[in-house]
Parts: C-alpha cells; sequence; structure tokens
C-alpha cells in the first residue's frame, strides 16, 4: 500500500502573500482601501503575511489550523475580504485551504483553494494553491476558478535551544 504524503511536522506558522496583486492593489490603487491585521497575524518584510499555528492543532489527523485574520477593506466597505483562521487539510494527495466563512453561520468554513502534495520533504514546503469556486466568488470573480494564488510556505519551528546540563 502507498502511503498517502503529508504535511511535514513541526510548523510553526503558515507563510502566505494571498494574492499578491489584489493585495497591491488594494494598498497602492484603492483610494481608501486598507489592510488589517489582527489575532497574531503579521507581515514579514517581503510582504508575505504569517499566521500562526494553533496550539490546539497537532496535526496528526492531517488537518493543521492556524490562527489570525487579515482583512481588505475598500470603497467604504464595498469590497470586504478577509482571510481568518486558514486550516490546510491534507485528502488524496491534495492539500486544502479553508477560512472561516463570514457570510455564513459561526462556524462555517469557506473551502478557498486546493494545491497538489507531491512528497512532505523535512522543514519548510511551499505550496501553489489555486482558487476553488467558493474562492472565486469570495474575490468577487475578478480572479476565476483555478487562478493561482500566491505560493504558500510553511514555516518549520525553530531548533530548541542546546542545553547546558552538565555546567561550565
Amino acid at each position: 500500500m502507498v502511503e498517502s504524503p503529508a504535511l511535514p511536522q513541526g510548523i510553526d506558522a503558515l507563510r502566505w502573500g494571498i494574492n499578491t496583486r489584489f493585495d497591491d492593489y488594494v494598498r497602492q490603487h484603492a483610494g481608501d482601501g486598507e489592510v488589517t491585521l489582527a489575532d497574531g497575524a503579521m507581515r514579514d518584510e517581503e510582504g508575505n503575511y504569517l499566521f500562526p499555528r494553533r496550539a490546539e492543532s497537532p496535526g496528526d489527523d492531517g488537518v493543521v489550523a492556524f490562527g489570525g485574520s487579515v482583512e481588505y477593506r475598500a470603497y467604504l466597505g464595498v469590497l470586504a475580504v478577509r482571510i481568518a483562521e486558514p486550516t490546510l487539510t491534507v485528502t488524496d494527495g491534495q492539500v486544502r485551504l479553508h477560512i472561516v466563512d463570514d457570510h455564513a453561520p459561526s462556524g462555517t468554513r469557506l473551502e478557498l483553494a486546493t494545491a497538489a502534495l507531491d512528497s512532505a520533504p523535512a522543514g519548510g514546503l511551499t505550496l501553489h494553491p489555486r482558487l476553488t469556486e467558493r474562492g472565486a466568488e469570495m474575490f468577487l470573480g475578478k480572479y476565476p476558478a483555478g487562478a493561482p494564488l500566491a505560493p504558500l510556505g510553511l514555516v518549520p519551528a525553530a531548533p530548541a535551544p542546546a542545553s547546558n546540563e552538565g555546567g561550565i
């Protein structure tokens, strides 16, 4: 029996530029555009967003959950897209990226994108997600289903510092 690929162990965060064209548009070209980070999400010097891994998500079941949110707003709120609490689920060699669905009952998640998982190298991993039909709807049809999103990286945990139990 061939074992299905899995996400690597020891992941600290998800690093993702989401959609670089959309991000640039909201930040640079929408007159009142703003991007708000909340609940632990951060932006690195390369423009990628970092979503911290949630402690209660061991990943043993093929699901890895991250916290934080990135909210895009422009045109007095007419354009409003929020990427919140992403999860990655591995099934049959595919990674499914889900986020909180703000337009559905509480607890509902939207499958935003999928990516192929060809192998599980040690340490970090980069995936190339593509929008699903529901994901395309979230971007108001501006990007069609199957359109590529920014590469998604899994940040490995930093190694534990060496102990000096023996003293000097």
